[in-house]
């Protein structure tokens, strides 16, 4: 599975890519929500992870909120310290988690994904 994940914080990438990483899932990360929705068409991920507050003018909300009103249902997934869970979802997330990450909860989130793939 491709695997797009938004976060300007690089211990956090690191944990997040570790995890994902250890079910041979692809991730492909921006640490702006700009980069990311530059080259999103182009990537054709399976999943977004994105963190809700981001270095840039533009929230990792605003990128839902985007990718959303331009029709894209895959799963989308906040990870985040900051925002109420109800915000999150408003804006078109499908799951939240909060940081530190709960690992195996994550985890296992994203293998049910992965396995209505393939």
């Amino acid at each position: 599975m491709r695997i797009v994940y938004i976060e300007d914080n690089f211990p956090n990438q690191s944990l997040v890519q570790r995890i994902v990483a250890s079910a041979n899932h692809e991730v492909i990360t921006y640490p702006t929500a700009e980069d990311a929705l530059f080259n999103f068409e182009s990537l054709k991920p399976d999943m977004v992870l994105v963190d809700v507050e981001l270095a840039g003018p533009m929230t990792g909300l605003d990128f839902v909120r985007k990718i959303r009103s331009a029709g894209h249902q895959l799963p989308v997934v906040a990870i985040t310290a900051v925002s109420a869970k109800q915000e999150c979802l408003d804006a078109g997330c499908d799951a939240y988690f909060v940081k530190p990450v709960p690992v195996r909860e994550f985890f296992e989130y994203v293998q049910q994904h992965a396995e209505k793939l393939a």
